[in-house]
């Protein structure tokens, strides 16, 4: 730097220190000036730094994460409630369903609720709410809306044992739809992790049935009424003298919470008239009983 613009700066300190300094009163006149023509600058940078510093209502960290946590709770709360909603409101819409079923069968059923399955006997067994006081036999068909879900098993007064139709022992007589074709449906035997199939045995060697045909009760052995849906044929098998079919369950096994029980016996009409017993058989003479044949007359000769 050049020593005249040195000593013109040293010069300039030196006035600006005498006038903020000195306590003359052309100093003061200097200063108030100088200090009005700053003021709009001072303020601004006040506000600035008392927004920065936190000028307002001083805010507790404490406080705030308390805050915090508690809209966090209402907010799992309110998704709890919503959840139970969407599911009352689900359970509602599948029972109106399932009341709906029931009063259109033409059979006499019984609604009832699974209470216990087993990892073990997932696809085998289940047991449900209702027994033998509550009208309950063995061997009594167990269906859904959508169709056949097996019978009953082992009883007791207010449970019951129910054989799935993806057992092996549950055997049903089937046939399928659009064809003469009928056989023996019963389930196969299959890993627990697996969903197992159905198999109908006993059909004709060369059946004619297209894949995707429904598959129903046919009635026969007394046990099963007629018409229930069981499945939907996947696959035809030929054996070396007969035909068989692998059989895609209908219901969905793995999620049934409510069926209903059909009571296959035949209901009376406690209206109808009794027939009368057969009156005795009342045997109507002849004439020749009822009129006695005359005897004879016999004249003798004088």
């Amino acid at each position: 730097m050049k020593k005249l613009n040195l000593l013109a700066l040293l010069l300039f300190i030196a006035g600006a220190v005498s006038v903020f300094t000195l306590n003359t009163p052309t100093t003061r006149a200097i200063q108030q000036r100088v200090m009005a023509i700053l003021a709009p600058f001072i303020h601004s940078s006040a506000a600035v730094q008392d927004a920065v510093s936190g000028g307002g209502p001083s805010l507790d960290p404490r406080q705030v994460q308390k805050d915090n946590e508690e809209l966090r709770i209402q907010l799992q709360n309110l998704k709890i409630i919503a959840q139970k909603y969407n599911q009352l409101i689900e359970e509602n819409n599948s029972l109106r369903k399932l009341l709906d079923y029931k009063q259109s069968y033409p059979f006499k059923i019984s609604a009832a609720r699974v209470v216990k399955r087993s990892s073990t006997t997932w696809w085998n067994t289940m047991i449900i709410d209702k027994g033998s006081l509550d009208g309950i036999g063995t061997d009594s068909p167990v269906i859904t809306d959508i169709g056949l879900v097996g019978k009953t098993g082992k009883l007791a007064p207010h449970m019951a044992e129910v054989i799935l139709l993806t057992d092996e022992s549950c055997r049903v007589s089937a046939k399928v739809e659009g064809t003469l074709e009928q056989g023996i449906l019963s389930g196969e035997r299959a890993g627990l992790e697996l969903r197992p199939n159905l198999r109908l045995k006993f059909l004709s060697r060369d059946a004619s049935v297209n894949i995707g045909s429904n598959v129903y009760s046919s009635g026969e052995g007394g046990v099963f009424p007629a018409g229930i849906l069981l499945g939907q044929l996947k696959r035809f098998e030929n054996r070396d003298i007969t035909g068989e079919a692998v059989v895609e369950p209908a219901v969905d096994f793995s999620s049934i919470e409510h069926v209903f029980v059909v009571e296959m016996e035949i209901q009376v009409d406690k209206q109808a008239p009794t027939a009368q017993p057969p009156a005795a058989t009342r045997v109507v003479p002849s004439a020749e009983e009822v009129v006695p044949k005359a005897e004879p007359v016999i004249i003798k000769q004088p």
